[in-house]
């Protein structure tokens, strides 16, 4: 059997570069998803006898993220990032990338909460509707509807050669700290 320790460093590894790039696009400030991150580990330490089942890991350290975020987002003071930094962090020194990626962020940041939310978690991470709709505790076909909406948001707001089957990619970059690219 493994250890506490073992455990948690095996979630660590690999989930970090996930969970920081779902903070990232939800914050667009890389320091605050950094704390996020951190913040979703202690709790995660403090609660790691509460994990079961193979695919719960990430379900579970998303839903502790979520709150985490949440908990930031009511406080008061919480700044505002502009999109630029995200965009450049995700293209690191390709200005074309960077523009691009701008463009997507600004389009990402139009969208409702809820949508860019469900998006990021199929998109980035790959859930199920099912998987996203017990994770955020909604009706399967809300999960679905807004998803489809968020991703029709996207193509209209990009312009260029946009077409409607197209997957709004998210760029996967090495997370800090020893994270591993996902």
């Amino acid at each position: 059997m493994r250890s506490r320790r073992e455990r948690m460093a095996q979630l660590v590894s690999a989930h970090h570069a996930d969970l920081y790039r779902h903070a990232l696009w939800l914050t667009g400030d890389p320091a605050l998803a950094e704390d996020l991150v951190q913040e979703t580990y202690y709790e995660a330490w403090r609660s790691l006898s509460r994990l079961g089942g193979p695919r719960a890991p990430r379900a579970w350290l998303l839903a502790i993220l979520r709150r985490r975020l949440a908990r930031h987002r009511a406080a008061p003071d919480a700044p505002e990032v502009p999109l630029e930094t995200l965009a450049e962090l995700a293209a690191g020194d390709d200005p074309e990338a960077a523009a691009e990626l701008e463009e997507l962020a600004r389009a990402f940041a139009r969208l409702p909460e809820a949508q860019r939310e469900i998006l990021l978690l199929r998109a980035l991470h790959g859930l199920s509707y099912r998987e996203i709709a017990a994770l955020l505790d909604l009706p399967l076909g809300t999960v679905m509807s807004r998803l489809s909406r968020a991703r029709a948001a996207l193509l209209a707001g990009e312009p260029g050669e946009a077409h409607a089957a197209e997957v709004v990619p998210f760029p996967r970059r090495r997370a800090p700290r020893g994270g591993k690219d996902g």
